[in-house]
């Protein structure tokens, strides 16, 4: 598809495509990374064209002009601060190329003074350690992420993910629903298509990432500010849009969807708005040619727009509007005539699945940021965020006819019964306050405080029972038939009877010029199950050699209150309602050391320790065959710890790449009674993973091929080769994923489709997560080719994902017949996209 889009365009415009160098544009702020004071005077130079540079004015702000166009790391010094440079800085003619510094203050020594810019900050990090720091460049070249954020944090060390087919973060033997998400200040549930109430994970990324900014992302120890979640922090900053243009564009498709990206100044510079809108590419595809094109049986049907309005009230106040929203159905029917060669030359019976999946989400608030000058700043913060969750499951009971090779030869539907319902609506309002205050020169100062409360609230599940027989040997008959009745779950809320509240304050200290120490406490409220705790929390950082080797620990008390429906019973008489809240201590250690310009290793070492998570009572209890229950236990204990290894080039030249590697533990305290081990595996488990990430810019390519034979110029047309182009890989090999495995038995019969008894039954046995899915290895290429006109250009993206087709496994379906059928994760799947700049 890219080929027949791309190849006429390319033949049509190579006149005027090669034959004069254009140039493009740079501009952005530098502000103080503390107090965020906008700086002025502050040297900007373009380190691979030493002669061009400029200073910030008044307001900060700088502007590069005439910058041929490509890719450029970018420094700023003034004397008094830390340095700091920005890699991968793509200069183009479409748009201007926006980027922000953010400097922090150090000690001067008298005399001959030199100013120093560094790659690699621990002042702009939100923790001394166990953080990582990504701008939208860093995210769009990562080969194997589709642009979504999620999947390259998937490469930092710690981070496992039970399957390819959703971004899920399994951070440091975490839970999926135990990692927080913060976009300007506002705490999100899910920037997600197809979320559900217990991962925070999901396909395909709401996140348009040319709107972001940065991300920083923190897999344990992280401070007081960030709390109810015990794993990890993703806080989002959303860039302002173009304040210099009156409008700007990118137009374009990829695996994330076809849309565009606009953006403009308001009222003459002093604001600005950008604006996204994307829907399924799939989806379109599918419209236009049909299924048969793109051989899938259930199209993703979605669509996302994304927004930010900034307005500067005064020198000192800005205000800014957030908006995030995303609907997202799929509907996927079983095929009752798939091949199945295990059932060759046979008639049966047996159920097709059917699902049907409808979710909505949305995010909107306002921020009022108010600089105090040298001092500090206060950020003002109101925000709404609604997620709709609508699952339908069901089962068409159908016999078939099968075929010498396991085709179908003939299908009828006999019976049709439902399985599972789903409807939650989940709506909540909070208002925020944080500051920063720097009291004193060795005392940084953070507060703030959280009210949270549900505006709406309900929740219904409805679970369809079922039929079963079971065999008595002594009496060699069978037993009268066991009903389980319907059960219908449901919790609904309205205004102010559920809140959250949470409380914090932080204290950085500098005990010495190269010894910082970080006090906090935090206290978090929820007044449905009516708990409340205290968290103690600190950091100290150690300057072995200034600005080369860091030693740092942290540790600390992190609570989570409960996924939402285990509050909830299938009485509806709140015997579930007063959980504990889950609890995790970590305790982390790490050395850091920048190896040369560039390049930085890093090596950490951690402890956790999870208690109070929610165990079934029917689990606790299961060795007694008769006893059924859905009453929640907060009483699990889990622990994990670990040892992980993490080097960085930045692309200082024209290679960048990072490599990590991650040992760890994780065991589940076995809950049983009475208790059948002492330990288990837990299902986040990961013993080894590895992540090696490597890019290599060409420049020129396209120049050197125009000088060729004919016989070799005009045939390369086919392929999209520029003067600059972007190659890169990424190889993640982890340990298989635990899981339990089943037995079959005769002696237990289910009424299939409230018309058979089946031939026996799957029971999961008392041996928990003994066994494992066999290891996952993916390789995956990606190849970014930018073409530049004089006001415009075209950037072509081709990624080849699961090169070798590895069979990964995802998971195994248990068929009432006795047999296992293997479902596995992505096979090899090409993906193209294009995006067209103005």
């Amino acid at each position: 598809m890219i080929r027949l889009l791309f190849v006429p365009l390319l033949l049509t415009l190579n006149p005027i495509l090669f034959a004069q160098q254009y140039t493009g544009n740079v501009v952005g702020s530098v502000t103080d990374g503390k107090t965020r004071e906008l700086l002025p005077s502050v040297n900007i130079q373009v380190i691979e064209l030493p002669m061009i540079g400029t200073t910030t004015d008044a307001s900060g702000n700088f502007a590069l002009s005439g910058l041929p166009v490509g890719t450029y790391s970018i420094k700023a010094t003034i004397i008094g601060y830390e340095g700091s440079i920005l890699t991968n800085v793509v200069v183009s003619t479409g748009r201007s190329t926006k980027i922000v510094f953010r400097l922090y203050e150090q000690a001067v020594q008298v005399g001959e003074v030199t100013v120093r810019a560094n790659y690699f900050s621990r002042n702009s990090q939100l923790s001394p350690l166990s953080v990582n720091s990504y701008d939208r460049a860093d995210v769009k070249r990562q080969p194997g992420s589709a642009m979504d954020v999620q999947r390259v944090i998937q490469n930092l060390p710690g981070i496992a993910s039970s399957t390819d087919n959703i971004n899920e973060l399994i951070v440091r033997g975490g839970a999926p629903y135990e990692n927080l998400t913060v976009i300007d200040y506002m705490e999100v549930p899910s920037i997600n298509h197809y979320p559900n109430q217990f991962n925070s994970a999901g396909p395909i990324n709401m996140i348009n990432i040319d709107l972001v900014e940065d991300v920083q992302f923190s897999s344990g120890g992280f401070p007081a500010q960030y709390g109810d979640k015990m794993s990890s922090v993703m806080d989002i900053t959303i860039r302002e849009g173009d304040r210099n243009k009156s409008f700007a564009s990118n137009t374009g498709f990829n695996l994330a969807g076809i849309g565009t990206l606009m953006e403009g100044k308001l009222a003459d510079g002093r604001g600005a708005w950008i604006f996204s809108a994307r829907q399924s590419l799939l989806e379109v595809i599918d419209k236009m040619f049909g299924l048969s094109v793109i051989s899938l049986t259930a199209v993703p049907k979605y669509w996302d727009t994304q927004t930010k309005i900034t307005y500067d009230l005064s020198p000192t106040q800005k205000l800014s509007f957030n908006g995030l929203f995303g609907d997202s159905r799929i509907s996927i029917q079983g095929d009752p005539k798939q091949k199945d060669e295990q059932r060759a030359n046979r008639s049966d019976s047996s159920a097709v699945e059917n699902i049907e999946s409808h979710s909505q989400q949305y995010t909107v608030g306002i921020n009022l940021k108010s600089l105090w000058g040298k001092d500090g700043y206060s950020v003002l913060s109101a925000y709404a965020v609604g997620n709709l969750y609508i699952v339908g499951v069901r089962e068409d009971f159908t016999s078939r006819v099968y075929g010498s090779t396991g085709e179908v030869l003939d299908h009828t539907k006999l019976n049709t019964r439902e399985v599972f319902n789903n409807n939650s609506n989940e709506q909540y309002v909070a208002a925020r306050y944080d500051v920063f205050y720097q009291v004193h020169p060795q005392h940084e100062l953070s507060l703030g405080a959280q009210i949270q409360t549900a505006s709406s609230w309900k929740n219904i599940a409805r679970i369809y029972g079922d039929t079963t027989r079971y065999y008595l040997p002594q009496t060699a008959s069978w037993t009268g038939p066991v009903t389980s009745a319907d059960g219908t779950i449901e919790n609904a809320q309205k205004f102010g009877e559920a809140s959250k509240l949470f409380v914090y304050a932080s204290d950085k200290v500098r005990l010495a010029p190269n010894l910082n120490l970080t006090l906090g406490l935090r206290y978090d409220y929820f007044s449905y199950p009516r708990q409340g705790q205290l968290s103690p929390r600190a950091s100290i950082s150690y300057e072995i050699l200034p600005a080369t080797t860091t030693l740092s620990l942290a540790g600390g008390e992190y609570y989570q209150t409960q996924p939402f429906p285990d509050y909830a019973d299938i009485r509806n008489i709140g015997y579930n309602r007063h959980l504990e809240n889950a609890k995790s201590t970590h305790a982390v250690f790490s050395l850091q050391h920048i190896l040369d310009d560039g390049i930085k290793l890093s090596v950490e070492a951690y402890y956790k320790r999870f208690r109070n998570t929610v165990v079934r009572e029917q689990f606790v209890y299961s060795a007694l065959d008769t006893f059924r229950s859905d009453r929640n236990l907060a009483i699990g204990e889990r622990t994990s710890y670990g040892l992980e290894l993490f080097l960085q080039k930045k692309q200082v030249t024209d290679f960048y790449g990072t490599l990590s590697l991650s040992l760890s533990k994780t065991e589940d305290l076995d809950p049983r009674s009475p208790r059948l081990v002492e330990r288990y595996p837990s299902q986040y488990d990961y013993p080894v993973i590895v992540n090696a990430v490597a890019g290599f810019i060409a420049k020129g390519a396209r120049s050197w091929l125009d000088n060729t034979p004919f016989f070799i110029k005009y045939p390369s047309y086919v392929l999209p080769i520029s003067d600059e182009m972007e190659l890169s890989g990424r190889y993640r090999y982890q340990t298989g994923g635990t899981y339990t495995p089943r037995d079959y038995s005769y002696l237990i019969q289910k009424r299939e489709g409230g018309i058979k008894w089946s031939r026996g039954a799957w029971e999961t046995s008392h041996r928990i997560n003994t066994e494992r899915f066999p290891d996952y290895s993916r390789l995956d290429l990606q190849w970014i080719s930018r073409f530049y006109m004089k006001n415009w250009n075209i950037n072509v993206y081709i990624a080849l994902q699961n090169v070798f087709n590895t069979k990964n496994v995802f998971y195994y379906v248990y068929r009432s017949d006795g047999t296992r059928e293997t479902v596995y994760q992505f096979s090899f799947f090409p993906v193209g996209g294009i995006e067209i700049e103005f």
